[in-house]
């Protein structure tokens, strides 16, 4: 959970780089996705475990900056007219209830389970309409070759089954300490999931 897991970001990070030219926009966007993310998450350790601070500032911002990363990969997903206006007033939504929160609810120093479980809740209905999408499309038989299906299912296998697990982390900490290393251990399984489905995802990329 703190060496392997985080590590395996770099499978889909050289993927992504070895294959940049081939990529396709939603595909730079995952990667991007990636970057933003590691570069939190190796900032996150460094203060923890070298100054022995509170990092959880930095899973707010990450919060935000994941969420604005996947709306913007679901508009070139499933983009349509009819629904441009909703992926550009989603981010702005979203970071208001995330400050809302921070103010009155879970501060900055204090993990923020209800804005991760509502950033989960909006990715998994995404993830939901582009299957929607691809089922109904003339080339439905081929899914497995299209990289959306992959950084698509990567993500909501991933938001899908953290969505509990966000909701539950600060009550069940308080309760056993036994059973939150469990959940975690869950959350850093479904984490590597998604970077093996990330790099298939990539490698699926042709110019």
């Amino acid at each position: 959970m703190g060496v392997i897991v985080p590590l395996s970001i770099l499978l889909p990070l050289f993927f992504g780089i070895y294959q940049y030219n081939a990529l396709t926009r939603p595909a730079r966007y995952i990667l991007l996705y990636l970057a933003v993310s590691g570069i939190i998450n190796l900032s996150a350790t460094i203060i923890g475990k070298f100054y022995h601070s509170n990092n959880l500032p930095l899973l707010h911002i990450l919060t935000v900056l994941e969420l604005y990363i996947f709306v913007l990969f679901y508009q070139q997903l499933l983009f349509s007219s009819r629904i441009l206006v909703m992926f550009r007033l989603l981010p702005l939504v979203f970071l208001a209830a995330c400050v809302f929160n921070a103010v009155f609810f879970q501060d900055i120093y204090t993990y923020n389970s209800y804005a991760r479980s509502l950033e989960a809740l909006i990715i998994m209905l995404l993830a939901i309409n582009y299957f929607a999408k691809i089922a109904a499309s003339p080339q439905g038989s081929k899914i497995y070759a299209l990289p959306g299906f992959w950084f698509n299912t990567a993500a909501f296998l991933y938001f899908s089954g953290a969505f509990m697990l966000f909701i539950f982390s600060n009550f069940i900490v308080r309760v056993s300490r036994y059973n939150f290393n469990i959940i975690w251990n869950i959350h850093a399984s479904l984490v590597l999931l998604m970077y093996v489905l990330f790099t298939i995802g990539f490698v699926k990329c042709k110019k």
